[in-house]
């Protein structure tokens, strides 16, 4: 939404994801690999109306990872753990990266029907909370103890973004979608070379229903990520492409609007 100059929104989000996750024995550990790794993450935020035109945001990733070991024996890969504690590669804790965004809003309809058009940039931040050396092991090399997850990868990325949303008269009411560019400005001290991310989400909300007092949507998530690298060789498990269908509820409260979506990533 537009801020008006002085303006002040605060907002949260709030995300659970459960991963069952398998992979077949490895050339150290001639078994399968299976568990769990599941996350909670809080991501409160601040947007201040600099003019009429203008906005600066800061959010700050707060959370935890937790993995499971689901196989009886005992790996070098994998184990019962969170992110919150420090292990031989990674550095434990609460703090995720934190994001810094101006954005410019060139079309503006107020609070009635029309389109809204915002242009953004910023920087991500990381935190310490990263791994400290590669999780991936050469063919034939002593394997150590290691862990694959932390609440940061380390790395300084610069954002671009763009919003396109209309508001109508008639349902959809509210349809519109966003582009996300994250591109990592360098590689982290420990060597990491991350992934460049590109987002592009589409949401449509209804008027509101008023069985359920809210409103009913859907969204959809196109997600790329390529190549990410430790000390100049790929990590395998970095490419990829996901497709994200989403349904959602919508409830504009006095002082506060809430939204849950439920995603199923393919």
């Amino acid at each position: 939404m537009g801020l008006g100059a002085g303006d002040i929104m605060l907002g949260a989000n709030f995300n659970y994801q459960f991963i069952d996750w398998r992979h077949d024995p490895t050339p150290d550990e001639e078994f399968h690999h299976l568990g769990t790794l599941s996350a909670l993450v809080l991501s409160p935020g601040i947007t201040v109306g600099l003019t009429d035109w203008w906005n600066i945001s800061f959010s700050q990733i707060l959370g935890n990872r937790y993995m499971t070991w689901g196989a009886d024996t005992t790996s070098k890969h994998h184990r019962d753990e969170g992110s919150e504690t420090n292990f031989t590669n990674a550095i434990g804790g609460y703090l995720g990266d934190s994001r810094i965004l101006v954005r410019y809003l060139l079309l503006n309809a107020g609070s009635g029907p029309g389109a809204r058009l915002f242009f953004g940039g910023g920087l991500v931040i990381p935190s310490d909370n990263t791994l400290t050396s590669s999780p991936f092991f050469d063919p034939g090399s002593i394997v150590e103890d290691h862990r694959h997850f932390s609440m940061s990868e380390g790395v300084y990325k610069a954002i671009f973004e763009t919003q396109f949303f209309v508001k109508r008269m008639k349902n959809p009411v509210f349809i519109g979608g966003t582009v996300t560019i994250e591109e990592p400005l360098g590689e982290s001290e420990y060597g990491f070379q991350a992934s460049r991310l590109i987002d592009l989400s589409f949401t449509a909300f209804t008027k509101k229903l008023k069985p359920i007092n809210g409103s009913m949507g859907g969204s959809l998530m196109i997600r790329n990520t390529t190549k990410a690298y430790w000390n100049g060789i790929a990590a395998p498990n970095s490419e990829s492409s996901l497709l994200i269908p989403g349904v959602g509820m919508l409830w504009n409260l006095k002082f506060v609007t809430v939204m849950l979506n439920v995603q199923k990533p393919v």
